[in-house]
């Protein structure tokens, strides 16, 4: 709730959303809550700023009047952190399977990948297999149909079908 706090009084003129992020990472690593040193929330608020600003807004409207509702933000913070070791799990339940690199790419993109990915989500939730064996797999999974490929180049974005 700190960093509700520290969003509403805005005291910087530039970087309070940063500022209140990364105290809130401090704060989740402070009580025990690692998954920050894993996964990012700086990168799952961005996926879902929209939440994050409105419940941002709902909680804080009446603060000046000590008439602020803290529940829509707590409940958009509780989703997210709860998400976010999902996520974790996910990323690390693919990189412990076992088989060859290529069939843990494969079980990587069919199960655990967003819909829409690209080859450095994959390099990251993989450490250890390298972008050659990732885009063997790629282009086996492609030819499979199971995947297609939206652009080319150094962004390239895959689709999960």
């Amino acid at each position: 709730m700190a960093s509700c706090y520290l969003l509403t009084i805005h005291p910087f003129i530039d970087g309070n959303g940063r500022i209140a992020r990364a105290l809130t990472n401090v704060l989740l690593h402070d009580v025990g809550y690692d998954v920050t040193r894993y996964v990012s929330l700086e990168v799952s608020i961005a996926k879902s700023a929209d939440g994050y600003y409105a419940s941002l807004l709902a909680s804080t409207a009446g603060w000046h009047d000590a008439e602020h509702d803290p529940w829509p933000w707590l409940r958009y913070f509780i989703g997210l952190v709860s998400a976010t070791y999902a996520e974790f799990a996910a990323v690390t339940g693919a990189a412990r399977s076992s088989g060859s690199k290529q069939e843990r790419v494969r079980e990587y993109v069919l199960s655990h990948a967003p819909s829409v990915f690209q080859i450095a989500d994959v390099r990251t939730a993989l450490p250890g297999v390298s972008d050659q064996t990732i885009r063997i797999a790629l282009n086996a999974l492609r030819s499979e149909g199971l995947v297609e490929v939206d652009s080319v180049g150094r962004g390239a974005t895959w689709t999960r079908r």
